[in-house]
């Protein structure tokens, strides 16, 4: 049991010091976006087209609060709101062109950041890593 009480903390403590990280390097960068803004650029980049929901269960946050980050996002030109043709009372959200550009310019700072995380991990160890890991979310599902 101690064990495990030990990773979880160790998953905590790394998680914010990759937050502390990105905070830093992004502040370095001088632009006016925050990590949770940027968490939601790669999600998008990924997916193309959300609506509100499905970016709040991805980034594990409730729709009201998740509000207040796309308005800001979508204040600085990084993101916007369309109408979903099907339902016009469900809200498209979609990176602007200043939307990529942002994120192009924050993905050298994540690979810098994997580069250092990984530096003295072998693939085995980030296998094995992923795999207690995915045991545990599952037991917990």
């Amino acid at each position: 049991m101690e064990n495990i009480k030990k990773l979880l903390e160790n998953m905590q403590t790394l998680s914010v010091n990759v937050r502390h990280y990105l905070h830093k390097q992004i502040a370095g960068l001088d632009l006016d976006i925050t990590y949770e803004m940027v968490k939601i650029l790669f999600i998008l980049s990924d997916h193309k087209y959300l609506n509100q929901q499905q970016i709040a269960d991805l980034t594990l946050k409730n729709k009201a609060s998740l509000t207040s980050i796309i308005d800001n996002m979508q204040k600085r030109n990084l993101v916007i709101r369309t109408e979903d043709a099907a339902d016009r009372r469900n809200k498209i959200i979609s990176l602007t062109s200043h939307g990529k550009e942002t994120l192009n310019t924050v993905r050298p700072v994540l690979k810098n950041l994997f580069e250092e995380l990984y530096q003295d991990i072998s693939n085995e160890e980030i296998e094995i890593m992923n795999n207690v890991i995915f045991k545990m979310s599952k037991v917990i599902e």
